[in-house]
């Protein structure tokens, strides 16, 4: 896409979501690549040197729990050197300054770049890294420093500990749905999702289903390109600045306003 297609794709892009009162940014594994996380699938994934039922089931982590552990320490510890890119710090900058509206952003990724770029109250649908909790009691706590929490027993109960991800076979967090079943989007920004897992998959579609504008930011094309209202191909982290730069000046408010 040329520069100028690109501006004239940001712009319409802008005047779809202005008017929204109630905007959802829902961000996959490409938002998270731009800052360096190697993503699950495509070329690069980390799936391409593991096996998925391995690393990121009950039935790998039963069988070999210390390789499933030594795994998630060397991604907590890559994911801790990687740093926040100019497309999540301006989904912060949206939170804080689109007019009249409340965003709320969710993703399916696991890592905490987009709490580390400023953005408040991420509804984590996959779980979160850095978490680890028990396999039998209802104990979980945060272990950022030094996965000293993933070497010992269950403080509580003296259980196996494990990582606080959602891993395949497993429902998503009941509290993470009823948080974006509470929020009832009238828009969505999708950014970055191969648009391949359910249930996270279907909410841009159900949304778009109802009339209600669905724009995506991805590099490649998805099964959701031609549906949703507008596509834009590219990163994140170079579509989201201009995009939020639109949606917070007051000629675009303008707009959104004269059309209500």
């Amino acid at each position: 896409m040329s520069d100028s297609g690109t501006r004239e794709h940001l712009a319409r892009a802008a005047k779809l979501l202005a008017p929204c009162r109630r905007l959802l940014v829902l961000a996959g594994a490409g938002l998270s690549a731009d800052a360096g996380v190697p993503t699950f699938r495509g070329e690069g994934g980390i799936w391409n040197e593991y096996r998925a039922e391995d690393l990121a089931s009950p039935e790998g982590f039963a069988q070999d729990p210390e390789l499933v552990w030594d795994w998630y320490r060397e991604r907590r510890l890559h994911i801790a050197s990687c740093q926040p890119h100019a497309g999540q710090r301006a989904i912060a900058l949206l939170q804080q300054h689109f007019p009249a509206a409340r965003v709320l952003m969710a993703t399916t990724n696991e890592d905490d770049l987009l709490e580390r770029a400023g953005v408040r109250d991420v509804v984590h649908l996959h779980g979160s890294l850095f978490s680890t909790r028990c396999t039998a009691c209802a104990w979980e706590d945060d272990d950022h420093d030094d996965n000293a929490l993933s070497l010992m027993p269950c403080p509580r109960c003296g259980a196996t500990v494990r990582p606080g991800s959602v891993w395949f076979n497993e429902p998503l967090p009941r509290l993470a749905l009823d948080r974006l079943e509470e929020f009832d989007p009238d828009g969505c920004l999708l950014v970055g999702s191969s648009c391949l897992v359910q249930p996270a998959a279907g909410i841009p579609l159900d949304l778009q289903v109802h009339g209600h504008p669905v724009v995506e930011v991805n590099p490649e094309v998805t099964p959701l390109s031609e549906v949703v209202a507008c596509s834009i191909r590219g990163p994140a982290r170079d579509l989201l600045p201009p995009l939020t730069d639109l949606l917070t000046s007051s000629i675009v408010r303008d707009q959104a306003r004269r059309q209500e």
